[in-house]
């Protein structure tokens, strides 16, 4: 049955590609659409015929019999629309904007030629709906993003309804979903890693247009995600040259006004425009790019280290990054009598980052062997969109993706056979052991020296392709549809390199070469790779011998291939009082490799561990998620919205493959870790939600949404039991978790009135689950002894109540005093964010038996107490001048304006961020004071707080 299932869907798959290149065209997810319709100013009756253009392009529509018109694939943007009919004066309407996957309402009353009604240019800021109605979730628009001084495109999202974030700014959570469950959408290309779901793609600040936060009742062209979507748009050339360079820097931050340099160092140039500058092929092939440099002295400073440091700054902990970032649009629709209604985009971004983290333990005396992590992540892409009529166009899509991530020793780096050789590094009484703290500060903090010994790299490429549809009808009997339909296709290349390095330094000197005077070494490279405490997750690379770079071994270490695919049907159907959003999506996934029979018989028949007959060969898996929404206005200015839907999402690759060679090793070592597993199955979710929508004047909008979700077969760890078929107990990666969440989200958005524009989201949360990521049982499943939870408890994101308030208020150049205070008030804005949170949730403990650790004996049920409250005031202060053709704007952005102490974790068996209570203990307390005083520092865990007050000053140039 499931071989005739797959058999009719890959059939299913090949009719509906068939069908889209022959008779539709694809509904791309990085433009949007105009609607609307032209009526008589007087009798109100629709004018069939008229011609809507947009102003500046060949784009345009003409309404039908109900006077009704649609322009689509229109790029995300600010537009100029103009309507004209025969006998009856043109009208222009300005500020259209046009958003990612929605349709903008502009409707037109036209006046006939000669009337008194003034007919000249309305400039307006168009009707707009923003987020699909039938969608939760937040727009963030290119004059929001200038406005704030947020930077980056999660911290963009952090003050979404719907959306928390740790006081470190590290992860964001939506719903109650783990921090791998979103997916970030970069001009329609996937940025999400499916190594560990997330995303290292950096986008500039000057090059974004604006973010679509999407938190639920997404629809099935989006997948591969389960509780969010965050899709990016990046400006776009035009017929005129424009961009920016900008510099920020925190450098004069000092005494004068209490606050440390943290050596932050940005600067960003951007430019777009015709990319060759005549009249008839300015709009035919245009360009948008730009570059970003960051310096961070200190990666992610923390409130503490002004307290425990002597100069308040964290040493050797400091990231490098390059950004790039570019566009290149070919639209041959605009060619001057051009017949040819073909677009053509390449796009192309690439971000390089060199950090290194932070190891409390080393802060003091070895923090320049801080480990370093290298990232290089790159995406291409190649768009063909073919708009066939005024209701038809279809798109094409190939795109590469590769990642590199390396963590490990910022001096030895790859050179492996480095870490544990006292040639090197001398400082190791014998090869293999590791240094022991240092006495001159009372055996607290590590000596000047200590290796960090790991070497942690991965790299993932895939190549893909999709394709998606959409036809558009207008009918007042049957609906207005929006049917989109398509599909995508990776084939992923997965290598994976993860080991203890001083384990492999091998320094058995067995005699020396008489004719170089060189020792000889006596190696057994296999004992080495796989018999030292190699991880299990190894594999794409060749296992070469130290000293003679002979390839040792083939057995199963080739690279691992697996293949997602997906296809999708969509209709969404305007009625005159109600919308339905209604669709089905069915994902594909091979994992192309063996994976177990069964993970409790690793024996053989005949007693072998692990032999062939213990594997099978995977084969591609096949799951449908339905999804249906529905509005209905309840008054002219409410709207009731209600969604239910499935989603799922692939299991991190990093969960997936095992090297079958090193896991025979497991067992003959007795290694306590975790097995992945290639018998994994996606995580699922099913998600009700209901809520209004609210229009309160003419400026003013409001929504609640109350939600449900639960989530099953999520990644986590369980425990296999030895038996006769089990040579000895083990941990292995496997589907179950579980979790549930529910809330409520609110937010109110006020346009400017009177110099003053309001944003405000309330999110109240409830999660709950097993595991609050994939480890979180990690100890337990290791110890035969302990019981796995079966019960739901509180995650590790439950923060209950979460809170913003964004008040941006600003001078334009035409409503400010004449004179000497209208010069200064002039262009001049003041952006303050005020951010709540009521804390997260901790587990309370006995005093520590540890020195350093959170280990004492469990006093309630897990996560159960709360942190306090944390507030925190943001404010950006800005001036803009005119110079020439150009604007020269002035800012300095303040976070965390009071330096509140902003806690972000504490330890269980006090309920505080700096204190375990270990000092507490007899143990604790028969220490030397020389010990107690080091021993407060290293226990004050930077990660413990959020940020400190940062004042930065910045100059941006535009044009």
């Amino acid at each position: 049955m499931k071989k005739f299932i797959q058999n009719i869907s890959c059939i299913a798959l090949l009719i509906m590609l068939a069908i889209t290149i022959t008779n539709t065209s694809i509904y791309s997810q990085t433009t949007g659409s105009i609607t609307g319709t032209v009526v008589d100013a007087k009798d109100k009756l629709p004018l069939v015929g008229a011609v809507i253009q947009i102003v500046g392009s060949s784009r345009g529509s003409v309404s039908d019999d109900n006077g009704e018109y649609l322009i689509i694939n229109v790029d995300v943007g600010t537009y100029e629309l103009e309507a004209s009919y025969i006998g009856y004066s043109s009208q222009k309407q300005s500020g259209v904007r046009v958003s990612v996957d929605t349709k903008t309402k502009v409707n037109f009353e036209l006046a006939v030629a000669g009337n008194e009604i003034k007919t000249d240019v309305i400039v307006i800021q168009a009707e707009r709906k923003g987020i699909d109605v039938e969608q939760s979730g937040r727009l963030v628009g290119q004059e929001q993003i200038e406005n704030s001084g947020i930077r980056g495109i999660q911290n963009l999202a952090a003050v979404t309804a719907g959306v928390v974030t740790d006081e470190r700014g590290a992860n964001i959570n939506i719903r109650g979903g783990r921090k791998s469950t979103n997916s970030i959408i970069v001009d329609g290309v996937s940025t999400t890693n499916p190594v560990d779901g997330t995303s290292t793609a950096f986008v500039p600040n000057s090059l974004l247009q604006e973010l679509a936060v999407l938190t639920g009742g997404f629809g099935a062209e989006y997948g591969n995600a389960l509780d969010g979507v965050i899709n990016v748009t990046t400006k776009s050339g035009s017929d005129r040259y424009s961009g920016s360079l900008e510099g920020i820097t925190d450098a004069v931050s000092g005494n004068w006004i209490d606050t440390k340099s943290q050596q932050y160092n940005l600067y960003n140039f951007s430019l777009g425009g015709p990319l060759i500058p005549t009249k008839e092929l300015s709009n035919v092939i245009n360009f948008y790019g730009g570059i970003e440099r960051q310096f961070l002295g200190v990666t992610n400073p923390s409130w503490i280290a002004d307290k425990i440091f002597a100069d308040g700054i964290i040493k050797n902990y400091n990231t490098q990054l390059w950004s790039y970032s570019g566009r290149l649009n070919f639209d041959f629709s605009q060619i001057k009598k051009s017949k040819v209604p073909l677009q053509l985009k390449l796009g192309y971004l690439r971000t390089d980052k060199d950090a290194r983290n932070f190891i409390q333990s080393w802060a003091l005396t070895n923090s320049g062997r801080h480990p370093l992590n290298v990232v290089e992540d790159q995406q291409y892409y190649a768009r063909v969109i073919h708009t066939v009529s005024n209701k038809f166009f279809y798109e094409l899509q190939a795109n590469y993706y590769k990642n590199s991530n390396v963590t490990q020793d910022p001096f030895f780096q790859d050179q492996w056979f480095k870490y544990g050789d006292t040639l090197y590094n001398p400082g190791i009484p014998g090869q293999g052991t590791r240094l022991e703290a240092d006495p001159n500060y009372a055996n607290v903090f590590f000596t000047d020296g200590r290796i960090f010994n790991s070497y942690d790299k991965k790299e993932l490429e895939y190549k893909g392709g999709k394709l998606d549809a959409s036809y558009s009808l207008l009918s007042k009997k049957y609906g207005d549809h929006d049917l989109k339909f398509g599909g995508e296709y990776r084939y992923h290349t997965l290598r994976k390199a993860n080991f203890a390095p001083m384990s492999v330094a091998a320094n058995s000197i067995v005699g020396l070469d008489t004719a170089t005077g060189q020792p000889i070494y006596q190696v057994n490279p296999q004992d080495l790779w796989f018999g030292r405490n190699v991880l299990l997750n190894s594999y794409g690379y060749d296992i070469r011998d130290q000293f003679n770079n002979q390839i040792v071994s083939n057995e199963d270490i080739e690279a691992k291939h697996p293949i997602i695919g997906a296809i999708y049907l969509r209709d969404k159907v305007d009625f005159s009082d109600l919308t339905v959003n209604a669709g089905i999506r069915m994902d594909y996934l091979d994992v192309n490799t063996d994976i177990l029979k069964d993970p409790k018989v690793l024996l053989s028949s005949n007693g072998d561990l692990l032999s062939d007959e213990a594997y099978k060969k995977s084969t591609g898996e096949i799951y449908f998620s339905p999804r249906l929404g529905f509005s209905f206005p309840v008054t002219d200015k409410t709207i009731f919205v209600a969604q239910y839907g499935k989603f799922i999402q692939m299991p991190p690759l990093d969960y997936l493959y095992i090297n079958k060679l090193a896991f025979k090793y497991f067992f003959a070592n007795s290694v306590q870790n975790v097995a992945e597993n290639s018998a994994l199955t996606p995580e699922k979710l099913t998600s009700y939600e209901f809520g209004f929508k609210q229009a309160v004047g003419d400026y003013l909008n409001m929504g609640i949404t109350a939600y449900y979700k639960e989530t099953k077969d999520q990644i986590g760890v369980t425990r296999i039991a030895g038996s006769a078929t089990v040579p000895s107990g083990y941990a292995l990666y496997a589907n179950t978790d579980f979790s549930i969440s529910r809330g409520l989200d609110f937010y109110l958005s006020m346009r400017r009135v009177n110099r003053l524009a309001v944003d405000i989201s309330y999110t109240l949360l409830f999660a709950s689950g097993i595991g609050s990521d994939p480890n979180t049982k990690f100890q337990l499943a290791n110890n035969p002894d302990a019981e796995l939870p079966k019960f739901a408890f509180p995650q590790d994101y439950d923060q209950r109540h979460t809170g913003n308030v964004n008040l941006d208020y600003r001078f334009g150049s035409s409503d400010v005093p004449k004179g000497f205070w209208g010069g200064v008030l002039s262009n001049l804005g003041l952006n303050a964010l005020f951010s709540f949170n009521s804390g997260r949730p901790y587990t309370t403990r006995e005093l520590p038996v540890t020195a350093f650790a959170d280990d004492g004996l469990v006093k309630s049920t897990k996560n159960q107490v709360y942190t306090g409250w944390n507030l925190r005031f943001d404010a950006k202060l800005d001036k803009t001048v005119k110079v020439a053709k150009t604007n020269l704007n002035f800012y300095i952005y303040v976070l965390n304006l009071f330096n509140s102490e902003l806690i972000n974790k504490v330890y269980g068996s006090t309920g505080r961020p700096d204190d375990n209570g270990y000092l507490n203990t007899p143990t604790g307390a028969a220490s030397s004071q020389l010990y107690k005083d080091n021993f407060n520092i290293r226990v004050a865990d930077i990660t413990n707080w959020g940020t400190p007050r940062q004042v930065r000053f910045g100059i941006k140039l535009s044009f």
